[in-house]
């Protein structure tokens, strides 16, 4: 009985090892993204693989207080080496009206949309939805990967 058990467990952790290790060879890639010079925070980071890229698959991340990130791929630490679309976004910040029907999501749509809106708010920073397309290549060794997101000019009346 004890023999069936030992074996029996040997078997579930040659069964566990095996399931993570599927997949291309990664290297490790971080960076920092930032808005017009400035850590942007809560920005999500995604590689996605050039048409080129055989071995790529999607990473991504969503980037730290410092605009810092780390690239992970399938719950997998790094990217394979390749040329990738990077896609930087972030949505608006949500606003004061917002948060105070942040319990009635009814009247929190009401109160951000509507013919009245657009007149009676102000845009704050990190109102305005952010996205940005990059060309970059993860070289064999990985590496830092920085990003600088360039912020839309205000329309002038």
């Amino acid at each position: 009985m004890m023999i069936r058990r030992v074996v029996a467990a040997a078997m579930v952790s040659v069964g566990v090892v095996g399931c993570g290790s599927g997949g291309p060879s990664l290297v490790p890639v971080h960076g920092v993204v930032t808005l017009n010079g400035k850590p942007l925070e809560g920005a999500a980071v995604s590689f996605l693989p050039d048409a080129e890229n055989k071995e790529g698959m999607p990473g991504e991340d969503i980037t730290g207080p410092s605009g810092n990130y780390k690239a992970m791929t399938r719950g997998r630490s790094g990217l394979a080496v390749g040329k990738y679309k990077v896609q930087i976004s972030k949505l608006p910040a949500a606003s004061a009206t917002s948060e105070q029907f942040k319990e009635d999501p009814f009247m929190a749509s009401l109160s951000t949309s509507g013919p009245d809106a657009a007149k009676t708010k102000k845009k704050a920073p990190g109102s305005e939805k952010i996205e940005q397309m990059f060309d970059r290549e993860v070289p064999p060794g990985g590496g830092q990967i920085d990003f600088d997101v360039k912020a839309a000019e205000p329309a002038k009346p």
